[in-house]
């Protein structure tokens, strides 16, 4: 519990003003220098470096220590100063900071950066480096995927929004009609940024509430002043303005990169130059797929939280982190264009037609690092030595990749050969600067090779020579003295220092000087000692102050080179998204698919990427649908038939085609599409309090609001959600729009159970029919999962109910229930039988059941014994049934 004192002080210094009493109150001068450096980043846990520990104190600790299993103890026990207080050994801190950033926590690390004015008092200490999930550039807190902090900033009209990865230097824009813009989801889905900021009070809180599992700050409005963030960006990039990135004034889109780019420089206490490059995101460029389709597709995550069975599972094959990051990014936004689809069509085809290159280039691929990130760390100056080897050693299997590249012809390949750069200068400054076998820390020592200074040599040579020195001197005391047990020994309070047995120490000289008492010895020192540990430590000291100016020279002289790294990096992540795609060709049996102009999909023999892996025999299905023609499929049969797996099938083979990747199937012929809209499955939105009907309704309203005819549209089970009539009304209705609005004649495939659907194929052209085929066997259903042609005659539940295990009685009982309704449907159409004809409907509508009472009533009129007042009192009820108005 932290004291009144304490607290009083916290306020003081970081709340209120306080009484002037409080002002009088002396601290610690190492309290004082901390509440000095808390100042500095109140919202941050603050790692304060004491000797081999980061302590943390006060509010930090008691917030910190049960979350990371520590003893919450207290500096100044029992005094009026106590100081709750728990600390990490600095060598096992990584491990705890990546709990506390993974728990949305911004930790500043505070380093002692200099030693005590005239060796009395406290050290030099200051923070070097903010943490944050966002602006993570460390090892270990990375994993292969992007990490993005987003900033958002309300303009007059528009939200901008700015991306960046410091890990990568990937920084880009784009805007949204304010914080309800369904795009804004649709890329915190894809994206999936760490961390958001954005200024007090404005209603981008709302974006936070609909993302609330990802960290968020509140900043200052001054963070995203427009002046401020136009001038930064500018001095950042060297322009004069932001045209050239297709910025103007007043764009907010300015705003929110200023402040992004701000946040970022501030946590890592430096400017970033490798971040040398801001585009604008443009969705006209990509097949667009909002949040609900990456969902219901389970393109990255599947519907239980796993990954195991997601779309992302197959695809990514990749042998680098920059592959990984890379198709990630093909597989979010497929392309549009022809031509580039074309050109990574042909960039697959040929590695999957030449196996021995495919082999070679993943083998080159396979051992090279992740160099995006190795730069950034360079530009950032938190390379490590073993980084750089691997740097090293990463370029030169750059070079093995675009020698087996020479043999490729397709031009996408050739280009990308012609962009790996090996970038031999920057091998040849880090083998001649580092040792093979470099330590793991750079202040260990060791790791500047000899020959690279001549003051280090000289340096490192009297370190080396004190060895045999020391060992010289203990062997000449041990025959001066004849004390055979003597030792010669270092530690880091008395330096150097004889150490002999009590047994002996009669016969220790007089020119030995006492230093300390042990229970079983006594510790000396001679004046021929210390003057060569002066020596030995000045050396070790002055060694250790070289390789550190060497080191950061070196890294400074490959920063130059860091935009080059990273050019190299991302074409290593082209070709490796290409290899992947080839690797998933041939060891699943896809084939390219032929593209064409219009809005067709001709598939033979499609299979579902996932499913078919995760099944011993999967039953491919063919597809053939044309916008103007069958563009509309109504897809009827049982649950458990495979309507859901047809659509996503379908769904997913699209996608894939215009990643770039072959699809599962024996043949197809494809249309480039525009969007993919997807309505799949139930689910509650809890945190926006909205029922799964409501759910249902916005994303339905949001494809009929968005779709155009180069769209495609997958519907499941649409209007299920609410009661059965104003379900099938929907369902009909929406059917209709998307038939007859010329701006929403988009192809679509609608699953579901309402059987009245299918009577819309005899009234609307391009509706088509088709159902998953089962058969019946002694009162059993075989599902066949082929899609066939016609409209399925039955659901099947009851048989479904049964194989899913529902008790007998409960069968028995539907089955009555079954029988009782089909009964009276068979009576109704037996009443509504047409004179002269003895074939009754095939299935009552439910549009037409008014129409069907009037003329049963007419047909059993007797007209000649009735009165005019009668005959105009029936007529006016029967037009008052027609108008859905009756009352009796």
């Amino acid at each position: 519990m932290v004291s009144a004192f304490a607290a009083a002080l916290y306020n003081l210094r970081f709340e209120n003003p306080g009484p002037p009493a409080l002002t009088a109150m002396k601290l610690t001068p190492m309290l004082e220098q901390y509440f000095e450096i808390k100042r500095q980043a109140p919202d941050a846990i603050l790692f304060y470096r004491m000797g081999d520990f980061y302590e943390m104190f006060f509010e930090d600790a008691e917030t910190v220590a049960p979350l990371l299993d520590l003893v919450l103890t207290a500096r100044g026990k029992g005094s009026e100063n106590e100081a709750p207080m728990c600390g990490v050994p600095h060598h096992s801190a990584e491990q705890h900071v990546a709990k506390l950033v993974r728990n949305g926590y911004r930790v500043a690390i505070c380093e002692q950066v200099g030693e005590a004015p005239a060796g009395k008092g406290l050290a030099t200490r200051e923070i070097v480096r903010i943490i944050t999930p966002g602006t993570a550039v460390e090892s270990y807190l990375l994993e292969r995927e992007g990490c993005y902090l987003l900033a958002v900033a309300p303009g007059s009209e528009l939200l901008g929004a700015a991306y960046l990865d410091v890990s990568t230097g990937d920084f880009f824009v784009t805007r949204y009609v304010g914080s309800g813009d369904p795009r804004l989801m649709d890329d915190l889905v894809r994206f999936a940024p760490r961390e958001i900021i954005h200024p007090q009070g404005t209603d981008a809180k709302a974006l936070v509430a609909r993302r609330g599992e990802v960290a968020s700050r509140e900043l200052e409005e001054s963070h995203f002043d427009p002046s401020g963030a136009f001038d930064l960006l500018t001095r950042h990039f060297r322009t004069q303005s932001l045209r050239g990135f297709g910025l103007e004034k007043g764009d907010p889109r300015i705003a929110a990169a200023g402040a992004a780019l701000r946040y970022a420089q501030t946590s890592h206490k430096r400017d970033l130059d490798h971040i040398a490059d801001l585009r604008i995101d443009d969705d006209a460029d990509y097949l667009i797929l909002d949040a609900s389709t990456l969902e219901n597709l389970e393109i990255f995550d599947a519907r239980d939280g796993g990954r195991a069975s997601a779309l992302w599972s197959i695809l990514d094959e990749t042998s680098t982190a920059m592959g990984t990051r890379m198709l990630r990014r093909w597989v979010s936004r497929p392309l549009r264009d022809r031509d580039a689809i074309f050109a990574r069509h042909d960039a697959v085809d040929e590695l999957t037609r030449t196996p021995l290159l495919l082999q070679e280039i993943c083998t080159a691929l396979g051992r090279i690092g992740d160099l995006e990130r190795l730069a950034s760390r360079i530009n950032i100056g938190s390379a490590m030595p073993r980084e750089l080897l691997s740097l090293d050693s990463s370029l030169g299997s750059v070079e093995e990749a675009g020698r087996a590249l020479e043999a490729a012809q397709g031009p996408l390949l050739a280009g990308l050969r012609a962009r790996l750069d090996p970038l031999g200068d920057v091998r040849d400054a880090v083998r001649e600067a580092i040792v093979p076998e470099p330590p793991a820390n750079l202040r260990e020592g060791g790791a500047i090779r000899a020959g690279v200074d001549s003051e280090l040599d000289s340096l490192r040579e009297i370190a080396r020579d004190s060895k045999s020195i020391l060992l010289r001197i203990e062997l000449e005391e041990r025959e001066k003295t004849g004390i055979p047990s003597l030792k010669v020994r270092f530690n880091s309070v008395f330096g150097y220092y004889i150490e002999i047995s009590k047994a002996n120490l009669a016969k220790v000289p007089d020119r030995y000087i006492r230093k300390q008492t042990l229970v079983n010895a006594e510790r000396y020192i001679t004046p021929e000692l210390k003057e060569l540990e002066e020596k030995i430590v000045g050396a070790e000291e002055k060694s250790l102050a070289i390789e550190l100016r060497i080191y950061e020279e070196l890294l400074a002289r490959l920063g130059e080179s860091c935009q080059k790294i990273l050019a190299t990096a991302r074409a290593v992540g082209e070709v490796d998204s290409i290899a992947s795609l080839a690797t998933l060709a041939r060891r699943r049996r896809y084939v390219r698919a032929k593209i064409i102009d219009t809005q067709e999909i001709e598939i033979e023999q499609g299979r579902h990427p996932v499913i078919e892996t995760l099944t011993e025999r999967f039953i491919p299905n063919d597809s053939s649908i044309r916008r103007d023609d069958n563009g509309i499929q109504l897809i009827t049969g049982p649950n458990m038939g495979g309507k859901s797996t047809y659509l996503r099938q379908v769904a997913l083979i699209v996608l894939m085609n215009q990643v770039g990747s072959f699809v599962p199937a024996s043949k197809a012929t494809l249309g480039i599409f525009d969007r993919i809209f997807t309505r799949v499955g139930a689910s509650d939105n809890l945190a926006r309090g909205e029922s799964t009907f409501m759910v249902e309704m916005h994303e339905t309203a949001n494809i009929l609001h968005n779709a155009s005819p180069s769209s495609l549209i997958v519907l499941d089970e649409v209007g299920r959600g609410t009661a059965t009539f104003d379900g099938l009304s929907l369902a009909w209705a929406i059917i209709e729009y998307l038939h007859d609005v010329p701006e929403r004649n988009a192809i679509t495939l609608f699953a579901t159970h309402y059987h009245e659907l299918t009577d819309l194929a005899k009234t609307r052209e391009r509706v088509a029919n088709y159902n998953v085929s089962v058969r019946e066997w002694n009162d059993q259903i075989i599902f066949l999962r082929k899609v066939i042609p016609g409209a399925a005659d039955k659901s099947y539940g009851i048989q479904v109910a049964k194989l899913a295990g529902i008790p007998k009685q409960v069968i028995g009982r539907a089955r009555e229930i079954l029988e009782t309704l089909e009964r009276k449907e068979r009576d109704m159409v037996e009443e509504t039988r047409r004179p002269g004809t003895s074939v009754p409907r095939a299935q009552m509508s439910l549009f037409d059941r008014r129409e069907d009472e009037v003329a049963r009533r007419i047909r059993a009129m007797e007209p000649e014994a009735m009165s005019p007042l009668e005959a105009l009192n029936v007529l006016a009820e029967l037009q008052s049934i027609l108008k859905g108005n009756e009352h009796g």
